[in-house]
């Protein structure tokens, strides 16, 4: 019976042990790296097995369309402004006329709704610029966490889709129970 015990009392003390173990083994975290805009790869700023920052930048898309696009958006946004300002002089020029028998109430009216349109084309004009603002950031594809970068293509000029995998970041964390973590963006 005392050999029985001494030997529960063994395999007790193993048992803990290697569950001790288990949970201080090293946990690889992987972070997919995910293409956020469709385009072409123009350069890579890090390469596989470097180590990379939490924002680093890893790989740049061509941008020059959306740089022209967002030029092009800026622009209108300033036409549309510009729009707004010269309907609420005309309305501001009527309202001081208004008691007059020069300016009827219609034409005032008239002069405001110009001023309603001219502010939601604005609006939208801005919209589209912020539109076109966040495609522009999303050509350049950065670290959400810090870590080694792994399994990235390396062909320049290559076209790349949205949601397509570009490698990951494998995080070593200080400890976990289970061995090998996955995370996606």
């Amino acid at each position: 019976m005392r050999q029985n015990l001494a030997s529960m009392v063994m395999l007790l003390v193993t048992v803990l042990w290697a569950g001790d173990a288990v949970a201080k083994q090293p946990c690889i975290t992987r972070q997919e790296l995910t293409a956020r805009s469709t385009g072409i790869v123009q350069r890579y700023h890090a390469s596989n097995g470097e180590t990379v920052r939490k924002g680093d930048a890893i790989i740049e898309f061509d941008s020059r369309l959306l740089r022209a696009g967002y030029k092009e958006a800026q622009a209108a946004v300033d036409a549309a402004k510009g729009n707004e300002e010269l309907a609420a002089d005309g309305l501001g020029r009527l309202e001081k006329l208004q008691g007059s028998e020069a300016v009827t109430a219609q034409q005032v009216a008239e002069a405001k709704i110009r001023v309603s349109q001219a502010r939601a084309l604005k609006r939208q004009a801005e919209a589209a610029a912020e539109r076109v603002k966040v495609q522009l950031e999303d050509t350049t594809l950065r670290a959400e966490v810090a870590g080694r970068v792994q399994g990235l293509p390396t062909i320049l000029g290559m076209v790349v889709q949205v949601g397509q995998s570009l490698g990951s970041i494998e995080v070593l964390n200080s400890t976990c129970s289970s061995g090998v973590q996955v995370k996606g963006n």
